[in-house]
């Protein structure tokens, strides 16, 4: 019976994984196949920031004369510049499959380019007029320039109460 324990007391043998080649030896595969395929997938991947920053640049454009002025505007056109300039790179190494859609990625980059532009020379201009305004507005004091009616302050008409 001692002979019984010993052998439940011994571990478990694993079955054996498959051996699989280390990444070091796919690098060098004779065919260059797994070596394509990471220089395919680069590229996916490099093709998919592109079209992030090239939707980002189309987008923030137009919010830019809403929300955010010369700040947004100008994220809007160094996303357009960095998103044409990958998109200008990788089409030299392109395959054909996705040379359309890389085609078609670079006119959206262009795109947000021209967009980011418009809005931050109109968003330097609307800038540009309003620095005096405000700038008198600081100086005196007296804010109904820019804020109409809504910067007058009533004054308590009994002296000094607020509360009645």
């Amino acid at each position: 019976m001692s002979e019984h324990n010993e052998q439940n007391t011994e571990a478990p043998q694993q079955p054996e994984a498959p051996q699989e080649p280390s990444n070091a030896l796919q690098n060098t595969d004779p065919n260059g196949q797994l070596v394509q395929d990471q220089q395919r997938a680069l590229i996916e991947a490099d093709l998919k920031s592109a079209r992030t920053l090239s939707t980002v640049a189309t987008i923030a454009g137009p919010v830019s004369f809403i929300l955010g002025g010369m700040a947004l505007s100008t994220v809007a056109l160094v996303c357009g510049i960095i998103s044409f300039l990958k998109v200008r790179r990788l089409l030299p190494v392109i395959n054909d499959s996705q040379r359309n859609f890389a085609m078609a990625l670079r006119q959206t980059a262009i795109l947000g380019i021209v967009v980011g532009a418009a809005a931050l020379i109109i968003n330097a201009i609307g800038v540009a007029l309003m620095m005096p305004v405000l700038l008198e507005a600081m100086q005196t004091g007296d804010f109904s320039a820019i804020l109409g009616e809504g910067a007058t302050v009533s004054q308590p008409s009994n002296g000094g109460n607020a509360w009645g």
